[in-house]
This record gives C-alpha cells, sequence and structure tokens, in this order.
C-alpha cells in the first residue's frame, strides 16, 4: 500500500504543528486532521490543534497539504501553523 502525497502532506503539518507547541512549552496536545469526504482526492482538511482544554482549527486546502509531503516550506502554511498553535496558547493563557 502507498501512502498519498496528500496523506504525507497531513503528517508533515502535523509534526510541524507538534514542534511548535513543544516549542513554546506545551507538551501535553492533540494534533489532528479531519478530511471532511470520503473521495480518493479531498479538497483539503481541517487541522485542529488541542491543548490545556482548548481547541482552534484551521482549513488547509489540497495543494498546501501536497505541496508539504516532503516538509513544510510555503511560508503560508507555517504561518496558518503558527496562528492555530499561537491561538492555543492564548486561549490557555
Amino acid at each position: 500500500m502507498t501512502i498519498s502525497e496528500f496523506e504525507f502532506g497531513k503528517t508533515r503539518i502535523m509534526a510541524e504543528a507538534r514542534a511548535a507547541l513543544r516549542r513554546i512549552g506545551i507538551e501535553y496536545h492533540c494534533v489532528m486532521f479531519d478530511v471532511h469526504s470520503s473521495q480518493p482526492l479531498p479538497e483539503g482538511a481541517t487541522l485542529t490543534v488541542t491543548a490545556e482544554g482548548n481547541s482552534i482549527s484551521g482549513w488547509f486546502p489540497a495543494d498546501e497539504i501536497e505541496d508539504s509531503r516532503d516538509r513544510v516550506a510555503r511560508a503560508d502554511v507555517r504561518q496558518k501553523i503558527a496562528g492555530l498553535v499561537a491561538g492555543v496558547k492564548e486561549a490557555a493563557a
């Protein structure tokens, strides 16, 4: 079974969000994607970041996810991740 670029991208983005949370001292967290369809080629997915009882979600189009399959290099994707992490930190404060 092969993993699609979409699936690879989701794992890279989730890893980046987890690393960002750890950098700001939040060790206990949950990061997950919700794909809103069962189609083989979804239009995108919602990333939810939960920490200290607070959740923040953001939409990532399929092209942003697929472009992150090797590493999260796109500035717009990094900014979205940073915004979600900052939102969780602010809500927890």
